[in-house]
């Protein structure tokens, strides 16, 4: 069980955007870089710019970019903490928004038709999907009728397969 004294020691955890609580004056802590953390029985508030890696952790704030630099209130329960093992396959990309993606921990919800990936090859398809979503360069070569969908097929290949990119464009290739 994590508590005040180990939740920020490789941990994983997705905090809910909330408000400033009314009967926090003054913060438990602050660390070098500014954020705020108010602890309670139940879990922990943060105040921070900067979500996504902290240190040796990986924290996501709820529904938000996590390269931000604006200052949210999270609240995470103490029982939300997981182990994050950067070499393990503990996390997958599950679909947090109508064109988001993030990571989650394999502890953390219900998740179906996912790929279980180290820390450092999930944030690999992150970013490849971002790319994908942000120009069409990735789709030079490739004959289709529909960006959106052959757009959807990449991504959801790369979401819900352990196929490198390469290997879902040449396939995709050979069956056109």
């Amino acid at each position: 069980m994590y508590n005040r004294f180990n939740f920020f020691k490789n941990t994983f955890a997705v905090f809910t955007k909330t408000n400033q609580p009314n009967d926090f004056v003054k913060a438990n802590y602050v660390s070098k870089h500014g954020s705020s953390y108010f602890f309670t029985n139940h879990g922990v508030y943060r105040y921070s710019n900067h979500w996504g890696r902290v240190g040796n952790c990986r924290w996501r704030l709820e529904n938000i970019d996590h390269k931000q630099q604006t200052n949210y209130w999270g609240f995470c329960s103490w029982q939300h903490f997981y182990n994050n093992e950067e070499g393990l396959p503990l996390y997958f990309i599950e679909k947090v928004g109508e064109n988001n993606y993030s990571y989650n921990h394999k502890k953390n919800g219900e998740q179906q038709n996912v790929v279980y990936r180290s820390a450092a090859d999930t944030a690999k398809i992150l970013k490849k999907i971002h790319e994908i979503q942000e120009n069409d360069s990735w789709a030079k070569h490739l004959n289709y009728d529909d960006y959106d969908e052959v757009q959807e097929y990449f991504i959801d290949q790369l979401v819900s397969t352990n196929k490198t990119f390469i290997k879902i464009k040449q396939e995709y290739i050979a069956q056109k």
